[in-house]
């Protein structure tokens, strides 16, 4: 176990700390990862494992380019999203899918993106796509996310029933993106509730 491994390992469970304090994540629902410094690979958890309770020694590491997985246990099911993401897009360091209440609520009233209301949110956010459709295992959700993400505006998405997905040059970036969309989709319901119709609309 190297530095490189260690490190990637260390940012991997403050993150996780943060967004399972802050409600995003909980048991061993949705999933995060990274690249490890120097290597074509990512960390990632393996299945049935609570992303808090995840240490240099828990979890796989996957080469991007193979997808082979390094470990000997089943990774998560969502690996194929990562791997999609990281494969069209070179710059992203690391990246988040969390199955935040409000996120996911906001992701299942049809809309095509996530209304933007604070001044904020469209600054950092600037348009996020809800991306509906197949199952998480599934090629066709690796490769529908992956298509909204090569636009170079795209930093998150909303995946139908299933939360939210962000990007970032760092895990904590995309943490920090985490939270603000989970932030924005609160929002967005809110305004729909008082409005008494579709929020944004």
């Amino acid at each position: 176990m190297n530095d490189a491994w260690r490190q990637a390992a260390n940012e991997y469970h403050d993150v996780a700390q943060r967004l399972w304090q802050q409600g995003l994540l909980a048991g061993s629902g949705g999933n995060l990862s990274l690249r490890v410094a120097g290597t074509s690979q990512i960390a990632v958890k393996p299945r049935g494992i609570p992303n808090i309770d995840c240490r240099p020694e828990t979890l796989l590491a996957v080469d991007v380019r193979t997808g082979d997985v390094i470990g000997g246990r089943q990774p998560s099911m969502d690996l194929g999203l990562h791997l999609g993401i990281y494969r069209a897009c070179p710059d992203v360091q690391g990246i988040v899918h969390a199955h935040g209440p409000w996120s996911t609520a906001l992701s299942l009233l049809g809309y095509e993106e996530l209304p933007l209301h604070s001044p904020h949110a469209k600054s950092r956010l600037r348009r996020v796509p809800v991306i509906a459709g197949a199952s998480s295992a599934s090629r066709e959700l690796a490769s529908a996310v992956s298509e909204n993400f090569q636009p170079t505006d795209v930093v998150a998405g909303l995946l139908g029933g299933r939360g939210l997905v962000t990007a970032g040059e760092s895990l904590r970036m995309a943490g920090h993106l985490a939270e603000l969309v989970e932030e924005a989709a609160q929002v967005a319901l809110l305004v729909h509730l008082g409005r008494g119709g579709p929020a944004g609309r």
